[in-house]
């Protein structure tokens, strides 16, 4: 499995309903996760495999995203392309790369009795 699993695209489209009275966001949209994302986060939840710096949010895997102004072909409304990619520390690499061992120098937040969960074996996990 690659580094960043295939991102994937989606959009954020100016919310017509959104004003000061209501507090909604001015912009709503949509992020497509796919199965090797998916994938890819059950293995780092798993395995506690997420930075922790002590800082908030310290919850867990990272999607980082990118967006883009674009102008729709068929409306003319502008609306920002996100595309999203999952970001892990490196010494998680071995999760994601054939080898089911941790590096020698495994952090202190890592357990380093955690079994590492190859994306392959979570297959059955899945029911899609």
């Amino acid at each position: 499995m690659d580094k960043y699993p295939n991102s994937k695209q989606g959009g954020l489209w100016r919310n017509a309903s959104a004003t000061e009275e209501n507090r909604q966001p001015p912009y709503r949209g949509h992020l497509v996760i796919t199965k090797d994302m998916l994938k890819t986060l059950v293995v780092l939840m798993q395995n506690d495999g997420w930075e922790k710096t002590g800082e908030a949010p310290d919850l867990g895997p990272r999607i980082n995203l990118a967006a883009w102004l674009n102008t729709a072909k068929e409306s003319g409304e502008k609306y920002f392309r996100v595309s999203g990619d999952i970001y892990y520390p490196k010494q998680f690499n071995h999760l994601f790369d054939g080898s089911e061992e941790a590096p020698a120098a495994v952090p202190a937040a890592v357990p380093a009795a955690a079994p590492a969960v190859a994306p392959a074996a979570a297959d059955d996990d899945f029911p899609f």
